[in-house]
């Protein structure tokens, strides 16, 4: 079977935009990769607003989206990944309250005709 990743789907994420076969397949293999670090305590990302749950030990928690401006990927524009990296606080099991400035890192990657990734340690 032959996917075109670019194809919209009949979903639309919390934040309303229409999602792509590309959206949830990166955003899965995001997840996957967050899990296999064993530090990720959890992550939430654009087209999974709520908590998921990774590794019960992990001392970290991301946020991301997965694939910004994949609505104009068929015109091949870049797109890229955003992510921020918290520190779990044991006892606040969510996201409520917490501001940017205890972001910890941060890394963007942006795919197009060059790649490019930026990392950023707040530490």
């Amino acid at each position: 079977m032959q996917y075109r990743l670019s194809n919209k789907i009949d979903n639309t994420n919390d934040c309303g935009d229409v999602q792509l076969d590309m959206d949830v397949q990166t955003d899965s293999l995001i997840f996957e990769c967050l899990k296999d670090t064993g530090v990720v305590y959890a992550g939430i990302s654009e087209e999974r607003p709520q908590m998921v749950y990774l590794c019960p030990d992990g001392e970290y928690i991301v946020t991301f989206d997965p694939l910004d401006g994949s609505s104009i990927i068929d015109c091949n524009l870049a797109v890229g990944s955003i992510f921020a990296i918290w520190k779990r606080i044991p006892g606040k099991e969510d996201m409520n309250g917490r501001t940017g400035r205890e972001i910890i890192g941060a890394a963007l990657s942006c795919y197009g005709s060059r790649t490019s990734c930026l990392v950023y340690n707040c530490l």
